[in-house]
């Protein structure tokens, strides 16, 4: 009877540690799996603006806008963030765009479409999906340098997972109203492309069906490669002319 008490708690115990260890194995391959598509992005972005980086300082200087109204600078791109109260990583295919008014003002709009970098069975936020809109004040003349800041509200477009009694649930997509400051500064290579570097602040808290409200506060960074196009010519009260600007301004 006493060997058969020991023996049976053994095992026992060697059953648990054969779930066990599949379970912490898979945990770790998909961190690690979570891990690589974030450097991924990131690496990716890196090295795009490196390589036009170095791509721009080989060519000869090239005209500019001298004249922003009318111009439109766009850009698309992976970008990577992270969001504090999940204490997570997200990640984005993103499109922004800035129409300008005038040399100091432009309206801007985004959309930003999230992948998922938490496993299916684990609770967290499944779909961060955003739109926004709203004005940069630009606080340079134009020249090559481009630094500015702006506000855009926007709608997100959100999904969450959350445990009802051991029972993963989700919840439906609902639309989520968001607020965010963003700072960047671009670099007009010529009146063709141009560089870019964006920081953007994101804040907004999900309802819907949740057991409790979700926070979205979240930081966004964008840089790489950007378009201009001059949708139409200032009048000639405007001094509309493409001019050769130097490097150095």
């Amino acid at each position: 009877m006493e060997t058969k008490k020991i023996i049976a708690p053994s095992f026992a115990a060697g059953l648990s540690n054969r779930n066990i260890l599949p379970q912490l194995a898979d945990m770790f391959f998909y961190k690690n799996v979570c891990k690589q598509k974030l450097t991924v992005i990131v690496s990716v972005r890196i090295l795009l603006l490196l390589l036009s980086l170095l791509a721009f300082t080989q060519m000869p200087a090239q005209k500019i806008w001298e004249e922003r109204k009318g111009c439109v600078r766009m850009q698309g791109n992976l970008a990577p963030g992270f969001l504090f109260s999940q204490k997570m990583a997200s990640a984005y295919i993103n499109g922004d765009m800035d129409l300008f008014l005038d040399n100091r003002v432009s309206f801007t709009g985004s959309v930003w479409y999230s992948f998922a970098l938490n496993k299916k069975s684990e609770a967290g936020i499944k779909a961060n999906h955003a739109m926004f809109w709203g004005f940069n004040y630009h606080f340079l003349k134009p020249s090559r340098w481009d630094p500015y800041i702006g506000i855009t509200p926007g709608i997100g477009i959100v999904q969450a997972a959350y445990r009802d009694n051991d029972i993963l649930r989700r919840s439906k997509y609902s639309a989520v109203p968001l607020i965010s400051a963003s700072v960047g500064c671009n670099y007009y290579v010529g009146w063709i492309f141009h560089v870019f570097v964006k920081v953007q602040a994101v804040t907004g808290q999900a309802f819907s069906t949740l057991p409790t409200p979700v926070r979205l506060d979240e930081l966004k960074i964008m840089a790489g490669l950007g378009w201009n196009l001059r949708l139409w010519k200032p009048k000639h009260k405007d001094n509309y002319m493409p001019v050769l600007i130097d490097r150095s301004r």
